[in-house]
């Protein structure tokens, strides 16, 4: 018996000491193969999150605000700054949530705009947030114990990807496309959408349906759990709409709408700032997705924010 535990003792250290080599071999030899890649901006937009110390707005959400909302409009309107963490519905509304825990302070506003309440409170995308991680260390606390948990098993794949860009030294190239970390702006917003990633509206629309979002208990319970860790530290949280594609294709009307407002209003404990069908917008406002909007739907959905925020605060 004493036999079989030191095997196993032996085997388990050195499987550890194998893993530990494997990544020291990927930091300190392959290193970055991402850096100007779309979701390399989340570096940039924590480093914001974290040297802003006085009150700021925090907008919490994937894509649909990273393409559809012009920050400066708001700070200007607010004499506040604006963090813009909007990045990748791949990565899920958890992952989002915890990037803004990394510097919440008195006097905060943090919006929350999900396109989704029906998460199952893990990372949707394991591949894409080894990606996105892309051995930063400086956002390794954004992922929790269970995040750890569930990479592991991408992570033979990642460093195997990681390997292949290295030895093609086909890694950190920069793409003339929005999906890049140089289309942001300081603020954390798209500023560069080039006419060729211009979807046909119609075409798109036409293939593509589109759902109200589901609610669930996992979700609702961990975001009345986000909204009283903002809370404690006497900051304030809200949740504001996103841009709804409606037209000729929906399979939708605005009373589904109207059924989805009122139950997340009457489920979740922080402020429903929304009226969601005033986010409804028409096919043409819509750059490249589903939720990405192009300059002019940006504009108007901001402006659509600040009235909301500014109502809510006067309340």
């Amino acid at each position: 018996m004493k036999k079989f535990i030191k095997k196993v003792t032996t085997f388990a250290l050195v499987l550890m000491l194998c893993l530990l080599a494997l990544i020291g071999f990927d930091f300190f030899v392959i290193g970055s193969k991402y850096k100007y890649s779309y979701n390399a901006s989340l570096v940039d937009k924590v480093d914001r999150l974290r040297q802003i110390n006085e009150p700021k707005i925090i907008l919490v959400g994937n894509s649909n605000l990273s393409f559809g909302i012009f920050s400066d409009l708001i700070e200007t309107e607010f004499n506040m700054p604006v963090v813009n963490l909007g990045l990748h519905g791949g990565l899920g509304n958890a992952f989002h949530e915890e990037i803004a825990k990394l510097n919440i302070n008195e006097g905060d506003i943090v919006v929350v705009c999900n396109t989704g309440f029906s998460d199952n409170d893990e990372i949707s995308d394991p591949s894409l947030a080894l990606i996105t991680f892309d051995n930063n260390y400086s956002l390794l606390p954004i992922f929790r114990l269970k995040d750890y948990i569930n990479l592991i098993p991408a992570y033979p794949n990642y460093l195997k990807n990681s390997i292949s860009l290295y030895i093609t030294m086909q890694g950190n190239q920069i793409s003339d496309s929005s999906y890049s970390r140089n289309s942001f702006n300081k603020y954390g917003d798209i500023v560069y959408r080039p006419q060729t990633e211009q979807l046909d509206v119609d075409d798109f629309f036409k293939k593509h349906h589109i759902y109200i979002p589901q609610i669930n208990e996992t979700c609702i319970n961990r975001m009345n759990e986000f909204n009283k860790y903002i809370n404690e530290r006497g900051a304030s949280m809200v949740v504001a709409g996103y841009p709804i594609a409606y037209g000729e294709y929906s399979i939708f009307d605005e009373e589904d709408v109207r059924q989805f407002n009122n139950r997340l209003i009457d489920e979740l404990d922080c402020t429903v700032i929304s009226d969601y069908t005033d986010y409804l917008f028409p096919y043409k406002y819509f750059y490249n997705t589903q939720f990405h909007l192009t300059e002019e739907g940006a504009v108007i959905r901001t402006n659509l924010l600040i009235e909301e925020l500014k109502a809510w605060l006067t309340e």
